[in-house]
């Protein structure tokens, strides 16, 4: 015990004089999470898009009582985009991205019973914020054609002298969609959105897990460059101390970025409420930030057991720091994908994943958010024994020998 108190000790001192890289363990989640919630929530809105909505039929005509207008249409489409936070125009202009054109004898086509109307939309290829002005365009062209559709429905239904129901024509199937939790309950509306959330929480993994494996390079192949390796090494420290002394230091890192992450989490949800007024913030359960503090910790934990292996054989800091960085691409990778499927519910062979303690850690996340505590509790547990038992086996690799004489 007293070997590694004394690694401890100093790997502490040297840990605590490294100012910057604590400061970035601190600020990176800090700063990182909200910005992610910046760049999703704002910065699509504030993307200019120009509809131009160009009436060239200008004509107006009846069903039964019911006045059908271009311009009404056309006005009403304007509105509604403009509300949607379009720049929305009744000319077609040249820096429009999305063009609706009513073409003549619209209105006549569509108050007819035996012809069909149609409009041009034309759309140049842009951002997402050009597909969803497209998307909201075809919404409101759909509303109108259903309200239409009604009319004609009860026009019909005078003529003929029958009492009808237009839902009972225009829509005969009606489906109502129940959604459950995986343990049967209903969902309600804040479980759904909480489960969003925790998605975007386990891909922001990724961005505490890099300096643990950074530091770790540092911290070993760093002692031969400064070439204090061979003093160190020739202390009676045994070799178990040497490799856990720092790596215990080292998953210090892990304990500051576990909170960092909660506090960038928390900052992450605050965003919509601070620039919508929407409260979202209200929909992170306790739990949720509970499992993104152990799984921020112990993905760093993970990263700096895989390392150990690579760095111990690695002559110099930069290819322990290429290994590092290739180790952080497939958490990268896991942490990226977790944002779209549920990794534990693959089929074989594909479920092998989870064998991948960053997909473990991705899942715990999920899991809490979906109520079943226990099961992300399993989740932690095999990823936290996963990573001590490879320090551990680490502490057998250490050739002070090789490390000495390998060239850097």
């Amino acid at each position: 015990m007293g070997d590694l108190y004394t690694v401890l000790w100093k790997e502490t001192k040297e840990m605590v004089r490294d100012r910057k890289t604590l400061l970035m363990v601190i600020l990176t989640p800090i700063i990182t999470l909200p910005f992610m919630g910046f760049a999703v929530v704002y910065l699509p809105a504030a993307q200019e898009v120009v509809v131009s909505v160009v009436d060239e039929d200008l004509s107006e005509a009846f069903i039964g009582n019911f006045a059908i207008s271009s311009q009404s249409i056309s006005s009403f489409l304007r509105d509604y985009l403009r509300y949607f936070g379009f720049a929305v125009s009744d000319r077609e202009l040249e820096v429009a991205q999305v063009v609706l054109k009513i073409p003549a004898g619209f209105v006549s086509n569509l108050t007819s019973y035996e012809h069909q109307a149609s409009v041009v939309v034309v759309r140049k290829l842009g951002s997402p914020r050009v597909d969803q002005a497209v998307n909201y365009v075809e919404m409101l062209l759909n509303h109108v054609s259903k309200k239409v559709s009604e009319a004609k429905v009860l026009a019909l239904g005078e003529i003929a002298g029958v009492n009808l129901r237009t839902e009972a024509i225009l829509n005969p199937i009606a489906t109502k969609t129940v959604v459950l939790t995986p343990a049967g309950a209903p969902a309600e509306a804040e479980e759904s959105l909480r489960l969003q959330l925790s998605r975007v929480l386990a891909l922001s993994l990724v961005f505490v897990t890099t300096p643990a494996a950074s530091y770790i390079a540092d911290s070993l192949i760093g002692e031969k460059e400064r070439r204090t390796l061979e003093k160190l090494l020739s202390t009676p420290i045994s070799r178990s101390s040497f490799i856990l002394g720092k790596s215990l230091v080292a998953s210090f890192i892990g304990l500051v970025g576990g909170v960092s992450s909660v506090v960038g989490g928390a900052l992450l949800f605050a965003m919509p409420t601070l620039l919508y007024s929407s409260d979202v913030i209200r929909y992170v359960s306790p739990e949720v930030l509970a499992s993104l503090f152990f799984s921020s910790y112990i993905s760093i934990l993970t990263s700096l057991s895989i390392s150990l292996p690579v760095v111990l054989r690695s002559p110099s800091i930069r290819a322990a720091s290429i290994s590092s960085a290739s180790i952080i691409g497939v958490a990268s990778v896991v942490y990226l994908a977790s944002l779209f499927i549920n990794l534990d519910e693959l089929k074989m062979p594909l479920a092998m994943v989870l064998a991948v303690p960053y997909a473990s850690l991705a899942s715990a996340i999920i899991r809490v958010s979906l109520g079943e505590s226990l099961r992300a509790a399993g989740y932690l547990l095999y990823s936290l024994a996963f990573s001590i038992s490879l320090i551990l086996i680490s502490t057998k690799l250490l050739d002070p020998e090789r490390m000495i004489s390998s060239r850097p």
